[in-house]
């Protein structure tokens, strides 16, 4: 058990995509001259991503801000404001946004490992090899990556989901806490959205392979980017404050 046959393969398997596409003599996809050329860091092209949904995220968190705020929040922005916090709501984001580099930087390599189309081999977050008494060539060694079928694929990828969670937290968990002294209502609007993307990530991803944890992931980064710019948007106004 953990490998679909191939004749009977769910759509998001391993086995459906290795049907109809060449791999090499340790199981994993062959991939092309152009394919491994791009498994490359492209530090440009992750800052442009990052700017990108953090401008998204900053514009929804304004308009937030603009129908949430009250005297309490100016109350919170004054008292801000006498302490010199910007900093600290600063120093939250770039935290945020270091978590996020961190999570994205490996996917870099994973581009000259697996295909965007390898369905739920794209799992692993590990590949390994079986060990051997010869002096075997690392390239060739049999590999070893989860089983993907019936319960023990469904509890592996719930897992995956657990991990990206635990991978992703800190910076959410600081902006929640930094959003939410001045933005309390926004921020828990927007913790709402974040916990029912994560279920929904958690979910798609357990029970259909592979692609189905996409609108849950799409949702709850929304979110983070969201409570990320409410602390941008307390940040500004709290610097202006304190002049």
């Amino acid at each position: 058990p953990g490998f679909f046959p191939i004749n009977k393969a769910a759509p998001h398997s391993t086995s459906s995509f290795m049907s109809s596409s060449a791999v090499k003599s340790d199981g994993m996809p062959l991939m092309t001259p152009e394919e491994l050329a791009s498994s490359k860091p492209q530090p440009m092209k992750t800052l442009t991503m990052m700017g990108a949904a953090t401008a998204i995220g900053t514009s929804i968190a304004f308009g937030l801000s603009f129908f949430t705020t009250s005297p309490a929040t100016e109350r919170a922005i004054s008292v801000a404001a006498e302490y010199n916090l910007a900093p600290l709501f600063l120093s939250g984001v770039v935290l945020a946004k270091a978590v996020a580099w961190v999570n994205f930087y490996p996917l870099a390599y994973k581009s000259g490992v697996m295909k965007r189309k390898s369905g739920n081999l794209r799992a692993n977050m590990h590949v390994y090899k079986v060990l051997s008494s010869e002096n075997e060539d690392e390239s060739k060694a049999a590999k070893v990556v989860l089983c993907e079928d019936g319960n023990e694929g469904k509890y592996n990828r719930a897992n995956r989901s657990l991990t990206h969670l635990t991978e992703t937290i800190a910076g959410q968990v600081i902006t929640t806490l930094l959003a939410g002294v001045v933005y309390p209502t926004a921020t828990l609007v927007c913790t709402i959205g974040w916990a029912t993307g994560r279920i929904m990530h958690q979910c798609g991803y357990a029970e259909k392979g592979y692609g189905s944890h996409g609108t849950g992931f799409a949702l709850s980064t929304l979110a983070s980017e969201v409570v990320s710019g409410l602390v941008l948007v307390a940040a500004a106004k709290t610097a202006m404050a304190t002049e």
